[in-house]
């Protein structure tokens, strides 16, 4: 658990994005499809964000950490991260920060960020906008009066802005897009998981309780691996799954017949198949990590959950 070590936690599961600052240095992720949107489209965006007590900015500078981007590219919404005076604040815009809002910058601490943009509508309108939200709460008025192109990418890390002296690590926990308002998230989800990605629904020891799958045509599969870590390049031939669940009627809700199954390290679910989801449940109570502190005690402990 390289996280714990320095005492950080992921928001979910075993893994998060980390960057770390290094002067002017940068680095991304770019996605050039799953966030194109059209002139009069609405997109929301929604991450979640660790900044960590070590992250240091000189007063004045700003680094973009996510933007939307027409061709070019040129930035149309951008959030991230400045500092003024002592303060260090998280921000949104078109190109920089128009809204903000201070926090304190802490190893523990996750915040939920989301973008709720309605692209310009082109032909001179000038019409474009976006609110700004912080653990559901709007973070002043709606940005309006904006001018912007139709988005072809999005890009998530520390995209630009880094300067001499700029230190520290921030990490993402995870991003999601969609049409609509997506609104805050559980972090540490009780006895049920809904599952629409390859992720590890639970670490430590665990019970699964029930398990079923649904997929739009016949070819969705779950399988569910006993693991705190995911190594994609084992997972077939040092791993056996514990559970492996198939739907064989386009849109049906397919069960698993094997639970009750004791996990001792984590249930790490995979999908495949046309449009597959999953609901994973485990019995209460449970030895699954459910705060940062245990996770970092159990990150520290031998390399893995104990």
């Amino acid at each position: 658990m390289a996280l714990a070590r320095s005492g950080f936690s992921p928001w979910q599961g075993a893994h998060a994005l980390r960057v770390v600052l290094s002067g002017t240095a940068t680095a991304n992720i770019t996605e050039t499809g799953d966030f194109d949107t059209a002139l009069d489209g609405v997109i929301s965006v929604w991450l979640s964000i660790c900044v960590g007590a070590d992250f240091t900015l000189n007063d004045g500078d700003a680094v973009i950490v996510f933007a939307l981007q027409s061709a070019g590219p040129t930035n149309e919404v951008v959030f991230g991260i400045d500092r003024s005076g002592s303060a260090y604040r998280f921000f949104a815009g078109e190109t920089g920060a128009t809204r903000t809002q201070v926090f304190t910058r802490s190893n523990s601490r996750w915040v939920q960020i989301e973008l709720t943009c309605n692209i310009d509508a082109g032909g001179g309108a000038n019409d474009g906008t976006i609110d700004f939200y912080i653990d559901g709460g709007q973070v002043g008025a709606q940005i309006t009066g904006l001018t912007q192109a139709a988005i072809a990418q999005a890009q998530l890390g520390a995209i630009s802005g880094t300067a001499a002296g700029d230190a520290g690590t921030f990490l993402i926990g995870g991003i999601i897009a969609d049409d609509l308002r997506i609104f805050p998230r559980e972090r540490f989800p009780l006895e049920t998981v809904w599952v629409t990605r390859d992720m590890t629904a639970w670490l430590g020891p665990v019970t699964l309780d029930a398990v079923s799958l649904t997929g739009t045509s016949t070819d969705a599969t779950l399988t569910i691996l006993d693991a705190d870590v995911f190594e994609s390049g084992f997972t077939s031939v040092s791993r056996e799954p514990v559970v492996y669940v198939r739907n064989v009627t386009a849109s049906d809700q397919a069960p698993g017949f094997n639970v009750p199954v004791k996990l001792t390290k984590g249930a790490y679910v995979q999908l495949t198949g046309t449009n597959p989801q999953a609901w994973v449940s485990i019995k209460s109570p449970s030895g699954a990590v459910r705060s940062h502190a245990h996770y970092v005690q159990a990150g520290r402990s031998r390399g893995g959950i104990t």
